[in-house]
């Protein structure tokens, strides 16, 4: 077995991340312990030269064995969409693991033909792994058979991040007045990239509606374009409890949890899933996302936080407040989430694979 990756990106190395609008390396290893090759040094730009340069390679190495499975992780380029068709025809093994759903599918306009493709090709497509209910939902919708669908929960190293949260919590107070919180207040937690999508702007417009400048805190954690206006916004109001900590790399992430207390993620359809709900329910804190977010229906429910409905700005507005008024419950509501997000293991993952390549030897 080998592993093949377009490329490098920030493992192991610094590259550029677009959506923090940062450079970054990632300070958890992710390449050793297995065998993997590299086709594009750094990071990529998918442009058609580059995937011209890269493609006899990329081709000889994922076509030269017709027995062996081989997973692909989506769909992001034409010539992951070549390899697949190329596969397909020569009818060999061929897994495709996707995060897209009804709703992120879309919200994105494609031309027909595309889409007409795509649905030949998930049919076609030996088995197919489906990471939620939503995702599956999408699969299904495009025709792929129910046999064919094997369930691989999305998941983060929950034991890592419990872990650290547990051993920083008696510390929350002192890492409270290192990064100019107060302890005592309630605080909203925003972790992500600060991009449209993800709508910080929106959420600090919400907990200035709702009233909560001087009830709870608003803690920002990430970088990204809308940093600036951020600032500003924060700036001309002169909010003493809204805080930007800036960008945690991986192994500093548990920390973000034990600062904030209630994450919100009120992202567009295009949130495929948001794997910062996993990692706030593993550090045993609840949770408020929009119902276009991926995972709600596999996480979220009214015994470890709150769904609202996108765009809804009184019922957000609403939702806040009453997690105010039920600060009490979010220690319960934490464990509880802990326990909603135990399924979702990379063990787990892996009986989904091992099922599908089962599957295709009995075939």
């Amino acid at each position: 077995m080998a592993v093949g990756y377009y490329h490098q990106g920030t493992a192991g190395q610094v590259g550029h991340d677009d959506g923090f609008g940062i450079d970054v390396a990632w300070d958890i290893d992710l390449l050793s312990g297995y065998p993997h090759r590299i086709f594009v040094a750094g990071s990529a730009n998918y442009q058609w030269l580059e995937q011209i340069k890269v493609a006899p390679q990329l081709l000889s190495w994922a076509l030269k064995d017709r027995q062996t499975p081989l997973l692909l992780m989506g769909w992001f380029t034409e010539l992951m969409w070549l390899i697949w068709l190329l596969r397909i025809f020569r009818q060999a093994p061929t897994i495709v693991m996707s995060e897209t759903t009804p709703l992120s599918f879309s919200a994105i306009p494609k031309p027909h033909w595309r889409i007409l493709l795509l649905r030949w090709l998930l049919q076609h497509t030996t088995a197919n792994l489906f990471i939620g209910n939503r995702n599956r939902a999408f699969l299904r919708e495009m025709g792929v058979l129910e046999e064919r669908l094997f369930h691989v929960p999305y998941s983060i190293d929950n034991m890592r991040f419990a872990t650290e949260a547990k051993r920083l919590l008696p510390e929350r107070h002192k890492l409270c007045h290192q990064y100019g919180l107060d302890p005592e207040m309630p605080t909203f937690l925003f972790s992500g990239k600060f991009i449209q999508k993800k709508r910080p702007l929106q959420l600090l417009e919400t907990y200035l509606s709702a009233g909560l400048a001087d009830r709870a805190q608003l803690l920002y954690v990430g970088e990204g374009e809308l940093r600036p206006e951020l600032e500003q916004r924060i700036q001309a109001l002169d909010l003493k409890h809204v805080h930007l900590l800036g960008f945690l790399n991986q192994t500093q992430m548990p920390m973000a949890y034990v600062l904030g207390e209630l994450l919100c993620l009120i992202s567009e359809p295009t949130e495929t899933w948001g794997l910062v709900v996993n990692e706030a329910l593993a550090c045993g804190r609840p949770v408020i996302v929009t119902d276009t977010v991926g995972c709600t229906t596999d996480l979220v429910n009214f015994e470890n936080g709150w769904v609202t409905t996108l765009d809804d700005h009184s019922e957000l507005t609403r939702m806040l407040l009453l997690a105010i008024e039920r600060r009490a419950d979010w220690n319960k509501m934490g464990e509880n989430g802990r326990k909603k997000v135990a399924q979702n293991t990379f063990s787990a993952m892996a009986r989904g694979v091992v099922s599908a390549l089962r599957f295709i030897r009995e075939a």
